[in-house]
């Protein structure tokens, strides 16, 4: 497995960018990797998976390319102050990345998955473009971006999610992940499979069981788990071992 630091212009962005990849390196001729994009949460940035977690250590046993770009505090959104998170993550960084490394593009071939606001981001992704990806995974994921605003009243904080949401909820919008859901029903596309997983002792734990029933409700299929936790990197260096052996 090699680990490699990329430093890269983004248009979409208009600034340089990092991101970190792990991927095999006996390439066989011909090969094409499937990939996993593994998004950090809030205050994180595109060191955290393999700072805080033994990643490398698990994608031993599997031959998948791991993109972990760096977003900063941006929900992965293109946020309303102008900078182009989502553009980014969905469009400009896969087609960076398939051009340069021997990594599949095909939607049989890409998951993406997430902690926290990563979870959120990675649903969101995942949800507006269900024709790429295979597989979304969220690990204690902020699932409720109105909840969240709710908690973030009395925070310094504050100032910067509205920057990144905007002043109005996002409840019926395409920010909403349940709205997206919805949308997509009603048109019967294929949703890619979905995989949720949060602690017990977790501050977003009851969002995460709302959007569980929600589901239920809606049919649509998917796999859902808690167990023991909080919001911690102890509960998503275990979760994110299940979710390599899940994809």
């Amino acid at each position: 497995m090699a680990f490699m630091t990329l430093h890269l212009r983004s248009d979409a962005l208009e600034l340089n960018t990092t991101v970190n990849l792990l991927i095999p390196q006996d390439v066989k001729v011909g090969e094409k990797f499937k990939v996993l994009y593994l998004l950090h949460g809030y205050i994180g940035d595109h060191t955290d998976w393999t700072r805080y977690t033994s990643i490398e250590r698990y994608a031993w046993e599997y031959r998948y390319a791991i993109v972990m770009p760096a977003v900063n505090n941006s929900y992965y959104m293109d946020t309303a102050s102008g900078l182009k998170y989502f553009t980014y993550i969905t469009k400009e960084l896969p087609q960076f990345i398939t051009t340069m490394f021997p990594v599949s593009d095909k939607k049989e071939d890409t998951f993406i998955a997430g902690l926290s606001m990563g979870g959120y981001g990675a649903l969101k992704a995942a949800l507006t473009y269900p024709e790429r990806y295979q597989k979304a995974a969220s690990l204690s994921g902020a699932l409720n971006i109105d909840h969240i605003a709710d908690l973030a009243v009395e925070d310094p904080k504050n100032a910067w999610f509205r920057s990144v949401f905007g002043n109005k909820p996002t409840q019926n919008t395409s920010n909403d992940l349940k709205y997206l859901i919805r949308l997509h029903k009603r048109h019967n596309v294929q949703l890619p499979n979905l995989y949720l997983v949060c602690g017990t002792e977790d501050f977003l734990y009851q969002d995460h069981v709302q959007f569980h029933q929600f589901l239920v409700d809606e049919k649509i299929d998917h796999i859902y788990l808690d167990a023991p936790g909080v919001h911690d990197w102890a509960f998503w260096d275990e979760h994110i071992q299940k979710i390599l052996a899940w994809l």
